[in-house]
């Protein structure tokens, strides 16, 4: 059995956490446009506030991974 942490085996699977971060990203910029258009107060505002969250968090978490990577490669 190998001595790889688990920052080791996540930082195997870079690129797809920088593809994650990418489409968080982009998500979080159409979001941003449809919450412009979307009257406060409805279920459809409420589901969007929430998706917003979710998303950054998921681009917080895989760009600190990203960056964690980075510097243990270097």
């Amino acid at each position: 059995m190998t001595d790889a942490s688990f920052v080791d085996v996540l930082c195997d699977f870079r690129n797809q956490f920088r593809l994650l971060a990418m489409v968080s990203a982009l998500a979080l910029v159409v979001l941003a446009v449809a919450l412009q258009f979307v009257e406060s107060g409805t279920a459809t505002y409420v589901i969007s506030v929430v998706q917003i969250v979710t998303f950054v968090i998921i681009f917080i978490v895989s760009g600190t991974l990203l960056v964690v990577c980075t510097r243990r490669q270097t």
